[in-house]
């Protein structure tokens, strides 16, 4: 899955047996817009790339080609963009300015990574509890408004799946989940939520064949 905040991206790929730890992944990236990048980045390694979506604005990737360790890859990858990488507690990677911006800047409230695994958690474990919604096999881009409380509050898809009982049963799904962590006080919202097909080397998003 992939969420975006409105202004926070979070390339939520399923992870890939393969790309577990430091082993050196073979990665084939052109340059180009920074965002691009980090979306191929995180479909090949399976982890996680959260960052505003401002700071990718305008900027353009290295190139990368060959086999490298997860983190090496991404420091290539943001080589000249005055962007890092950092590794969160929820087996995700935020990007963020190498140098903090000055006092007084202007800024919008960004979810941390905590309520992110969380908001992931949530939603995945309410799409697993209907058949017809268990991710994996559609593609589907919808917008999320939570509650102070942490409960979503509306659903609103992007689009359609191509199954109109399905597009039905993912917004009766999201009605009301909880999310076990709150939102930041002020949090810009709608969350921007896309659910992708999994690849044929991704594990079920699923547990248990529910």
């Amino acid at each position: 899955m992939l969420l975006a905040w409105s202004s926070v991206c979070v390339l939520a790929q399923p992870r890939n047996e393969a790309t577990q730890g430091g082993e050196e992944v073979v990665f084939d990236i052109p340059s180009q817009p920074l965002a691009a990048a980090l979306s191929a980045y995180g479909a090949i390694t399976g982890v996680q790339v959260l960052y505003e979506t401002a700071l990718a604005a305008g900027k353009t990737s290295a190139a990368i080609k060959g086999s490298f360790a997860q983190e090496s890859a991404l420091r290539v990858l943001l080589a000249g963009t005055g962007l890092v990488g950092r590794r969160t507690d929820v087996d995700a990677i935020t990007i963020a300015p190498a140098l903090r911006e000055q006092p007084g800047s202007a800024a919008l409230v960004a979810p941390d990574a905590r309520f992110l695994g969380a908001l992931q958690a949530g939603v995945l474990g309410a799409l697993c509890g209907n058949t017809d919604t268990q991710p994996g096999g559609y593609r589907m881009a919808l917008q999320l408004w939570i509650t102070p409380a942490g409960v979503l509050q509306r659903a609103s898809l992007l689009g359609s799946t191509g199954n109109a009982h399905r597009d039905e049963a993912l917004i009766a799904q999201l009605q009301n989940v909880r999310i076990a962590v709150f939102p930041p006080a002020g949090m810009t919202q709608p969350v921007t939520l896309t659910i992708v097909p999994r690849s044929p080397l991704q594990s079920p998003e699923c547990s248990g064949g529910r």
